[in-house]
């Protein structure tokens, strides 16, 4: 039943996406995140107000986790796990410390803040806000004379939080379960994630490794076709799919000898139909529980968006080799949670035994369309103002006297 709801998932969502790149639409909606939210939002409110059924939770939650699948499989192969701290030392620093360390303080700071999350809900809380994913602020980036070290630390950041963050994010779902024994779901979720792993990182190995030596698996046809057996066979095997999915991406990325740009056309191609699709249907699902909210949420969903996540991201960031400019760029700049944060939260749609799971729900909510407007708003004035400040640093070094 499960594979059977994952599989028409997909399908209805290849259709769909196939139906929408023929209009241009699909492409529209990947560059306007923020509109495409606020498209869901209207729409969820006319539905609300007509008093139609609401959606299938169990549907939704199920192509939800089909399209975090997606994104966390091609980030995944986005980059090299054993060459992280080697190609991009920033993007290093802010996966393996800024995002667990954002995780901490985010987790904290929502127990204490808000009476209506206990500690594992307000933990999931922060593993959600924890995953980035969206594409818009990387364009951002790419367009402009900003320097390359800041450009491959944007691009290479966001992959190896969600391919790294998702699991670690799966395995806070388990441990907010409610029940007894507490640690019997997270012992279940752990084992189902080490057989998501092997399973899909035999099939990643083979694809990297053997499958492109033939003509027709090259391009990343192997890689996808790695990535959808993974996903399809977890359920059959106990597996986690979503970890599946992310591992056959991972061991594909570390031994395909494919181009750097074959990477960046799947992850394009890949996005740009998930992103809209989360954005969209985040809104569609979940915009009414914005009028649920209170003073303390907006004031924790505001905080989690700005200060929560440029602090721990700055810290890390300081013995980062380059400029003070570009430090700070990065810390404000990265870090908003995206498309992987709201598909990860639709896919808890329907689990109904996770503690708090009502105030859960609208929390993230309120943070996650709080993120991305931030993000929105603020994407080109940063850009602009580093490019300014790098014009000014220029100009000091070019008049400094001589040592």
């Amino acid at each position: 039943m499960v594979v059977m709801t994952l599989a028409l998932a997909a399908l209805a969502l290849t259709i769909l996406a196939a139906a929408l790149s023929r209009t241009g639409l699909l492409a529209r909606a990947a560059d306007a995140p923020a509109l495409t939210l606020c498209a869901g939002a209207a729409l969820a409110f006319v539905h609300r107000a007509s008093g139609a059924p609401a959606l299938p939770a169990e549907l939704t939650a199920a192509a939800a986790q089909t399209g975090l699948a997606a994104l966390v499989f091609v980030s995944a192969a986005q980059i090299r796990v054993s060459r992280l701290a080697v190609q991009c030392p920033a993007s290093f620093r802010l996966t393996l410390g800024g995002a667990p360390l954002f995780l901490l303080v985010c987790s904290l700071c929502a127990f204490i803040l808000l009476p209506q999350l206990s500690l594992p809900s307000a933990m999931l809380l922060g593993g959600a806000l924890m995953l980035t994913g969206a594409a818009f602020d990387r364009r951002a980036v790419a367009a402009t004379p900003a320097p390359a070290s800041v450009k491959a630390a944007v691009r290479i950041e966001s992959a190896a939080i969600v391919a790294l963050g998702a699991p670690a994010a799966i395995l806070l779902a388990a441990n907010a379960v409610a029940g007894e024994p507490r640690l019997e779901p997270l012992l279940a979720a752990s084992v189902a994630a080490l057989k998501g792993f092997a399973l899909g990182g035999v099939f990643g190995f083979i694809a990297g490794r053997y499958a492109e030596w033939r003509t027709f698996w090259r391009g990343g046809r192997a890689a996808v076709t790695a990535g959808v057996a993974a996903f399809l066979l977890a359920p059959f095997v106990g597996a986690e799919p979503v970890i599946a999915a992310g591992a056959a991406g991972l061991l594909w990325g570390e031994e395909t000898r494919c181009a750097p740009l074959t990477r960046l056309r799947l992850r394009r191609a890949i996005e740009r139909i998930v992103a809209p699709a989360a954005y969209f249907s985040f809104a569609l699902a979940l915009a009414p529980r914005l009028l649920q909210a209170d003073l303390l949420t907006a004031l924790f969903a505001a905080a989690a968006v700005t200060v929560m996540r440029a602090g721990p991201r700055l810290a890390m960031l300081q013995k980062a080799p380059m400029p003070k400019e570009s430090q700070a760029f990065l810390a404000w700049f990265g870090g908003a949670p995206g498309a992987a944060s709201a598909l990860f939260i639709l896919s808890l749609l329907d689990d109904v035994m996770i503690v708090d799971h009502e105030a859960f729900l609208t929390v993230s909510t309120v943070a996650v369309i709080a993120g991305v407007v931030a993000a929105r708003l603020t994407s080109k004035p940063l850009t602009q103002g580093l490019l300014r400040q790098m014009a000014a640093a220029r100009k000091r070094r070019m008049f400094a006297p001589a040592a």
